[in-house]
């Protein structure tokens, strides 16, 4: 009887490190990535960039969701900064990285073309980083298997600054 208790105590005792190790891996593991990360990933065409509020532009007021690609003529130069993007390409990789071919300067001069990419703050924020580490997020509007929209902040030269959004899709 006696040989017996100490060889209870030690099996509890393996049995709860084993369980205190388990814990500790599944806490300092990192969390799964949500749903939402694979509707992001892949290839993304640009489909437009809209108001995204009502806006007055030339004495004309504007409602939100108006094309500022269908506008451009009215911008002047500025204009051509929103039609040459027209057929941007936005490829947001699995593995977290970003590369945008077209026109970046004007609606995405933070991001530029290249970088790393992640949702935060409970995944409705899509945080662009660019090469040189500086953040530029933006939040999701709507995002499906086939669109993704995001907000965006733009500074027109010689016109304005406009909240706007993005819409791109699969």
């Amino acid at each position: 009887m006696r040989n017996s208790i100490p060889v209870k105590v030690l099996a509890l005792l393996a049995a709860g490190q084993l369980l205190m190790a388990s814990c500790k891996k599944s806490r300092d593991a990192a969390p799964d990535k949500s749903a939402k990360y694979g509707l992001v990933a892949g290839n993304w065409q640009q489909k437009d960039i809209v108001f995204a509020v009502p806006v007055k532009l030339g004495g004309q007021n504007i409602p939100a969701g108006t094309s500022i690609i269908k506008l451009a003529p009215l911008l002047g130069q500025a204009g051509a900064l929103f039609t040459c993007t027209t057929a941007n390409m936005y490829q947001f990789g699995a593995d977290g990285k970003f590369n945008i071919k077209g026109c970046t300067e004007l609606i995405l001069p933070v991001a530029g073309n290249a970088g790393t990419w992640k949702l935060d703050v409970h995944d409705a924020v899509f945080l662009l980083t660019n090469e040189k580490g500086n953040n530029d997020p933006h939040w999701i509007e709507n995002v499906s298997d086939s669109t993704l929209d995001l907000s965006v902040t733009v500074t027109i030269p010689g016109v304005a600054t406009a909240p706007l959004v993005l819409k791109l899709k699969k």
